[in-house]
């Protein structure tokens, strides 16, 4: 068997940089058997790390195969196909050397849609250059990149703040800056705003120093609505950072009672990222926050986790895993005696199939018969002779017929290697239809012993046989039936 393609989440990554120049993967194909019964070795499989929160779609379809959450959890993308039988698979007590065997069945092949969307307890939100980035590497031992002037930051940055504590710390999440419009992707909205969904708790850091902090804070929140209702409900805890500079502290607490009015709630503080002011009280109280909305989020859902995308294809099931009545039978009126039979089973074993050994095609006929394609055919108005296709094989429709699924390239080249070795009027090839041998009627009788091919092994005219009128004759018109005995001849007696 070959190798399979596997996703594995690990926690040490944080971005999909490492699929971006890597297109292809391939596992290993499985080795041939060998004699004796021996099997081959197996393909290595192929473990492909991505970062936790990876969600896996078919790109043709868009439907979603899984989602990796946890460190360690794995996901099968493309199964390794089943090596093929060798003859001594299909021997029976009347068959004792087959002369078939099969090909193993293909690997799986697909394109996949891979999305991240990072797994956070707290997601940072914010206007570009609210300093949310300043907050992540004091509050953490991240080091974002940090400058003065906007969308500074471009990737999400993730850290984790140790308050000391036995329970694991506080996974934060910086998003870059979201503006108005951002729901509809304006400055990379869609890449931005997809990262906070798998967020417990919005942290929205609103900057003091903005020429309307509250206007600020209602187009985000309208933002986060008009993107996904789901999200506008997020709980949130809002800070005024910058509180350092003298013209915030001088509308400080206008500011945070009109924050209060338009979050609706009272979670709102003050804080400067430049001086970790009140930083640490803010990671505390969002740290008890996220674990009372953790065990909220639980109760409701009856233990299961929030948001989980459910998978709606099984990428680990194979062609021959599929149900071998799913098939569908395609004509087109403008091309009469043509007939394409679509279906995952029936196609991987077409792939399977030798098609160079004459038993095989055989096997292959009568697996057409077992599934009822032949007789669906037959059913459709099918007659001797259509042209039947499999995937990329064709052949002629013969129904009832032994063997009749035997490419005629092969029945060209059986005819030609018999004329070769036995003469343009030897014996014809196994593969061979019979004809009328009332063309040979009139040939000359060529002497050939039995075990090769020849029918007399005596002249016919000695050959005894029974008249018209049921006595014994001889094809020797000299023989006397009545001799007379001479002296001295030996007869029998009973």
């Amino acid at each position: 068997a070959g190798g399979s393609v596997y996703f594995v989440a690990d926690e040490s990554l944080n971005t999909l940089a490492g699929l971006r120049s890597r297109i292809h993967v391939r596992a290993a194909s499985g080795r041939n058997g060998t004699g004796k019964n021996k099997d081959g070795c197996l393909g290595d499989d192929v473990m492909v790390r991505v970062p936790c929160g990876t969600i896996v779609r078919e790109l043709h379809t868009q439907k979603v195969a899984g989602e990796l959450r946890t460190d360690g959890e794995t996901l099968m993308v493309a199964r390794g196909g089943r090596g093929g039988r060798g003859n001594a698979a299909f021997m029976t007590h009347r068959r004792t050397a087959p002369k078939f065997c099969e090909h193993g069945e293909p690997g799986a092949e697909r394109w996949l849609s891979v999305e991240l969307r990072l797994v956070a307890d707290v997601g940072f939100l914010g206007m570009p250059n609210a300093g949310k980035s300043t907050l992540l590497s004091v509050a953490s031992a991240a080091k974002p990149k940090i400058a003065n002037y906007p969308f500074t930051t471009i990737t999400p940055n993730l850290g984790v703040c140790d308050l000391g504590e036995e329970s694991s710390g506080l996974v934060l999440c910086d998003i870059p800056g979201l503006i108005e419009g951002a729901s509809l992707g304006t400055g990379l909205g869609f890449s931005f705003l997809r990262h906070v969904q798998r967020c417990k708790v919005l942290l929205h850091v609103v900057d003091g120093t903005s020429e309307d902090p509250i206007g600020d804070f209602n187009i985000l929140n309208n933002e986060l609505k008009m993107y996904n209702d789901l999200l506008g409900k997020k709980p949130q805890v809002v800070v005024l950072n910058k509180c350092d500079v003298p013209e915030v502290q001088e509308k400080e607490e206008e500011l945070v009672a009109q924050l209060r009015e338009a979050a609706g709630h009272t979670r709102v503080m003050t804080i400067s990222a430049a001086t970790t002011k009140n930083v640490q009280e803010l990671m505390g109280r969002l740290k008890k926050f996220v674990e009372a909305e953790k065990q909220k989020a639980t109760e409701e859902l009856g233990g299961e986790e929030e948001d989980v995308l459910m998978a709606e294809v099984d990428l680990s099931k194979a062609a021959l895993d599929s149900d071998s009545d799913d098939y569908e039978i395609i004509s087109d009126p403008a091309y009469p005696g043509q007939w394409r039979v679509n279906g995952a089973y029936i196609e991987q074993i077409a792939k399977m199939t030798h098609w160079e050994y004459p038993e095989a095609v055989e096997r292959f006929g009568r697996q057409l018969q077992a599934l009822g394609i032949a007789d669906e055919l037959t059913a459709r108005g099918a007659f001797d002779g259509d042209l039947v296709m499999i995937d990329e094989y064709d052949f002629d429709f013969s129904p009832g017929m032994t063997n009749p699924y035997i490419p005629k390239e092969l029945l060209d080249k059986d005819e030609f290697y018999e004329k070769q070795r036995m003469g343009e009027h030897g014996p014809r090839g196994m593969l061979l239809d019979s004809k009328d041998d009332d063309d040979h009627e009139d040939d000359e009788d060529v002497w050939k012993p039995f075990n090769k091919g020849g029918y007399m092994l005596m002249d016919k005219d000695e050959i005894v046989e029974f008249n018209d009128d049921g006595e014994w004759d001889l094809l020797d018109d000299d023989f006397d039936l009545n001799p007379d005995f001479q002296e001295g001849d030996e007869f029998w007696t009973s």
